[in-house]
């Protein structure tokens, strides 16, 4: 976890995201998963966790080039911020929850 913790750090260092950054940010995702389950197994809560991360992240990147293909206005895109926003504080609550 603290290397992952670290790259994480790199890549925010400079305060921009790059195409190249958001496959590393998927390429540290997909090492996690298979870390994860390979302790776990395939089977299970823990593999539809994983695979429900999968399909949000797919559905989020969907829903945002459909808002610019749209050109939808300015309360959407605030909406929709503040929906995604609120759904990772409640994952981070529950981590804090968890690792405390």
């Amino acid at each position: 976890m603290k290397g992952t913790l670290k790259k994480i750090s790199e890549i925010y260092s400079d305060s921009k995201l790059s195409p190249g950054e958001i496959t590393e940010f998927k390429t540290l995702s997909d090492r996690a998963v298979v870390d994860i389950l390979q302790l776990e197994g395939d089977e299970g809560v823990t593999n539809a966790l994983c695979k429900s991360f999968e399909v949000t992240n797919q559905l989020l990147q969907q829903t945002m080039l459909k808002f610019k293909k749209e050109n939808k206005n300015e309360d959407y895109k605030k909406a929709l911020a503040n929906m995604v926003f609120a759904q990772m504080e409640l994952l981070k609550a529950n981590i804090h929850l968890f690792t405390n």
